[in-house]
C-alpha cells in the first residue's frame, strides 16, 4: 500500500455537452480501486447543456478528488485538453473524454504497476472496445491485437492514421511531461488542430520514447455520428477536412524539424499529395478560414518546391480527369 500523500496519477478530462454520457464516464473514474491517491482533473468547454450542474455536484460530493474548472466561452477540444493537462500533477497522467468510459475497475493500477516496473517506456496505451453511435444503430468493434505492441518515433511515419496511433485516448497512461515543460516542447498538442489532438500527443509521446501497447480490454471509445449533430464527429462525417488535416501535419513537420531535430523526409514524402491537394482546395475556396491555412502551410515549408511540384501534379491530375469525363 502506497501511505505517500503525493498524487500519483491525475485523470485529464474534457466535457462538452455530453450530459448524457458524464455520469458514466464520473463513476467509472470514481470506482477505481488503487492503492495510490489520484486526483479528477475537469474542465468543461461552456457547455449549454446541464454538464456542468453535474461537474459541480460530483466536486460537491468528491471534494478531495475533483479540480474542476469552467470556461466562460468554448475554445476548442485541443486547447481545452492542453488546459487539462497542464493542471495535472501526478507522476502519471491518464485521460478520459466525455462520453467515453472504463469498463473494469483496476484499469489505473494495472498501468501504474507496469509503469512502475518498465521505466524504459515514456507511457501505454491497452485495447477498448470502440462504439459507434449512429442515429440507426450501434456497431462495436475492437482493435483485433493478439499480443503487444511497441509503437515508437518511425511508427508516426506511416501514412494510414491507425498505424501511427497506439490506440484510443481512453486507455492512454503516460509519464507527466506536461506539467513542467516549456511552452514550445508541447504547444502542437493545440495549435496543430482545434478539435483533433490524439496524433498530436502520439507525436509527443514518440518524441520522449517508446509507447507499450497492451492487448487488454479496458475501456469504451464512444463515437456519436448523429444527422444534423453539432458535435464534432457528426460535422466530420459530413465536412471536407482535408485542408485543416494538412495543416496539422504541416504543424507535425515543423515540430519534428525544429522541436525533436529529426528527419522527417519520409513524413513529407507520404503525405506531399495531401499538402498540394489541400492547397490547391484552399487557393479556390472562399472561405477565409481555408486561405489562411494555405498560407500557413507555404509560409512553413522550409522547401517550396516541392508543394510547387506537387500542386501542379494534382491540378494536372485534376485537369486530366475532368477532361477524361466530358469524354464519356
Amino acid at each position: 500500500m502506497n501511505h505517500s500523500n503525493e498524487i500519483a496519477v491525475s485523470v485529464a478530462v474534457i466535457t462538452y455537452n455530453m450530459e448524457g454520457y458524464l455520469k458514466q464516464l464520473l463513476d467509472s473514474i470514481l470506482k477505481q480501486k488503487t492503492d495510490f491517491r489520484y486526483e479528477i482533473v475537469v474542465d468543461d468547454d461552456h457547455s449549454p447543456d446541464h454538464s456542468r450542474e453535474i461537474l459541480l455536484d460530483y466536486r460537491d460530493r468528491y471534494p478531495d478528488k475533483f479540480v474542476l474548472s469552467l470556461r466562460d466561452q468554448n475554445v476548442g477540444g485541443s486547447r481545452n485538453m492542453y488546459g487539462v493537462l497542464r493542471q495535472c500533477r501526478g507522476r502519471y497522467i491518464a485521460i478520459l473524454e466525455g462520453d467515453d468510459w472504463w469498463e473494469c475497475d483496476d484499469k489505473l493500477q494495472y498501468q501504474y504497476d507496469f509503469m512502475e516496473k518498465h521505466p524504459e517506456y515514456v507511457g501505454m496505451y491497452c485495447n477498448s472496445w470502440c462504439e459507434l453511435s449512429r442515429t440507426e444503430s450501434v456497431q462495436r468493434v475492437r482493435r483485433d491485437m493478439k499480443k503487444p505492441m511497441v509503437f515508437s518515433y518511425r511508427d508516426f511515419m506511416n501514412y494510414h492514421f491507425f498505424d501511427r496511433l497506439p490506440n484510443s485516448t481512453d486507455t492512454a497512461f503516460f509519464r507527466n511531461f506536461f506539467r513542467d515543460a516549456p511552452e514550445r516542447e508541447v504547444s502542437v498538442f493545440y495549435k496543430a488542430h482545434k478539435m483533433v489532438w490524439d496524433q498530436s500527443l502520439a507525436l509527443i509521446l514518440y518524441g520522449k520514447g517508446r509507447v507499450y501497447v497492451d492487448p487488454r480490454l479496458v475501456s469504451h471509445h464512444r463515437t456519436i455520428v448523429e444527422k444534423g449533430g453539432t458535435n464534432y464527429q457528426s460535422r466530420y462525417a459530413v465536412e471536407d477536412h482535408k485542408v485543416t488535416d494538412a495543416y496539422m501535419y504541416a504543424c507535425h513537420e515543423e515540430y519534428m524539424e525544429k522541436v525533436l531535430r529529426r528527419n522527417c523526409r519520409k513524413f513529407y514524402k507520404v503525405r506531399g499529395m495531401i499538402f498540394a491537394e489541400a492547397f490547391w482546395i484552399a487557393l479556390k475556396s472562399g472561405k477565409a478560414e481555408d486561405r489562411e491555412k494555405a498560407r500557413q502551410i507555404w509560409k512553413q515549408r522550409r522547401k517550396k518546391w516541392p508543394l510547387v511540384w506537387w500542386a501542379f501534379y494534382w491540378g494536372c491530375g485534376t485537369v486530366r480527369r475532368k477532361i477524361t469525363a466530358g469524354r464519356k
